[in-house]
């Protein structure tokens, strides 16, 4: 190969590393994104667990008082 060829492989291969390393660093990003959105959705069923947990403790007194 000439060197201006090897100089333009050289550059599209360089283009297409970079490249590649932009959309690992988006996927890791959009990654980070899910686990902190799985751990707050995560969260928000522990308190509607121990919500219902106590409306249910509350139904019962209220059927022992009848």
């Amino acid at each position: 190969m000439g060197e201006g060829v090897s100089n333009f492989v050289a550059t599209l291969t360089a283009g297409m590393l970079l490249a590649s390393g932009g959309m690992l660093v988006a996927v890791g990003q959009q990654q980070m994104r899910i686990t902190t959105q799985v751990e707050a959705i995560t969260k928000n069923l522990d308190t509607l667990t121990d919500n219902v947990q106590q409306l249910e403790a509350r139904v019962r007194s209220l059927e022992i008082r009848r």
